[in-house]
């Protein structure tokens, strides 16, 4: 079946994609009436991931910064039961750390003086918003109807139901696009540098930039002063936690504790599939992210590299690469979509399907995953990882045209 073909059966079907991805709204706001609002029917606190960052805040504006990373005495004393008003998380005290760089805290910090759950509801209609900026940037023909698009892929429901920050990434990965593509390296290189309380979300764009010093390197030295400007925020404002981070960076560099129902990288995927074997996992992970560097070197050599091509292969890099992509920070492909989608019309009867294909894995790899780790399997899938594997294969093989043939 060709791609043309393929296109053509699905367009008629599309509707079935909204009425899913609607469905994890609804499933999610009944669960939460029926907890009472501050949780869910099963007893998980409401957008947990953001207390976090709220308990972090909450120290640097009570005057204690210094314990921001103190993972094993905040646990000991109950601190963020204390702050949601509930023992959550019993009988073993649930927490969630705070493993970003003191900079990023300082976000938080107009809303720790709110209670826990008016912050999340503030940064939820913060992170709506940026959702809708990132659109905006990424200039689609119809940008009502992409962010339509974008609510209905589950990466971003779980953003906003885990309370996470991704759509802070992604509008810093639209604003790069949209000043790359006006030629102002320079700035884009100074937006980029704002994700530096991710960096591995960084890896991407690097190698973009590095296959083309000679355009990009005023890029580079954005994103270094950038980093120079946060470092110097942090050890000015919160020295104390600054020095706390830097003893701690070792430890949550290399931490690997996250819910692997929910990991989707090539890291996490071998974790799963060769739990005896973990001294392959990080091998065969640094394999799969050679190979999508090799990836971006052909279609950049195919192609001539224009904006439009090397930022959805950069957006996706940074995903396949990255040892700590979770199913939330798959929400960047929305970016990485609309520009293929609005640049490169030529090619829609590939993208369809391809799409299509990374929305259903995506949608469905947590959830197959978890029951597959409940039942107690001892080989698990994360089907996510070959899906994505799979997609961006096939839209290199696309991209790495003649530059003519993306006009």
């Amino acid at each position: 079946m060709t791609y043309a073909a393929t296109a053509e059966w699905l367009r008629p079907k599309l509707w079935v994609g909204l009425v899913v991805g609607a469905a994890s709204w609804v499933v999610w706001a009944v669960s939460l009436a029926l907890g009472g609002w501050y949780k869910d029917s099963e007893g998980q606190l409401i957008g947990a991931d953001h207390l976090a960052f709220y308990h972090a805040a909450k120290l640097i504006r009570d005057g204690q910064p210094q314990r921001i990373y103190s993972y094993p005495e905040l646990i000991a004393e109950g601190y963020q039961q204390q702050l949601v008003g509930w023992d959550w998380g019993s009988p073993n005290r649930a927490f969630e750390a705070y493993r970003n760089p003191p900079f990023y805290a300082l976000l938080y910090t107009p809303t720790a003086g709110l209670s826990y759950y008016v912050s999340f509801a503030v940064w939820t209609l913060i992170g709506f918003s940026l959702l809708a900026l990132a659109v905006l940037l990424l200039r689609p023909e119809r940008p009502a109807r992409a962010l339509l698009w974008a609510l209905a892929f589950f990466p971003v429901f779980a953003t906003a139901s885990f309370g996470q920050n991704t759509f802070i990434s992604l509008a810093a990965f639209a604003g790069v696009y949209r000043l790359l593509s006006n030629d102002r390296t320079f700035a884009a290189g100074l937006v980029a540098g704002l994700l530096w309380f991710k960096p591995q979300l960084l890896l991407g764009l690097f190698v973009w930039w590095g296959l083309e010093p000679r355009r990009y390197w005023k890029c580079v030295l954005g994103v270094g002063c950038s980093g120079a400007l946060l470092a110097a925020v942090s050890w000015i404002i919160v020295p104390e936690a600054s020095r706390a981070f830097v003893e701690t960076l070792r430890t949550n560099a290399g931490f690997s504790g996250f819910g692997m129902w929910n990991v989707v990288n090539p890291k996490g995927f071998f974790a799963l599939l060769l739990p005896e074997h973990p001294q392959l996992h990080w091998p065969l992970a640094a394999a799969c992210a050679i190979a999508g560097v090799g990836a971006a070197w052909w279609v950049k050599r195919k192609s001539g590299g224009p904006v439009a091509v090397m930022f959805p292969v950069a957006v996706l890099l940074s995903l396949w690469a990255s040892p700590h992509a979770l199913i939330y920070e798959w929400t960047l492909l929305v970016a990485a979509a609309v520009v293929l989608w609005e640049r490169l019309p030529g090619s829609r009867n590939v993208w369809l399907p391809l799409f299509a294909l990374a929305w259903a894995g995506l949608t469905a790899t947590s959830a197959l995953t978890a029951v597959q780790i409940r039942h107690g399997l001892p080989v698990i899938v994360q089907v996510g990882v070959p899906v994505m594997g799979m997609v961006g294969w096939l839209a290199a093989r696309e991209l790495a045209r003649e530059p003519e043939e993306h006009r």
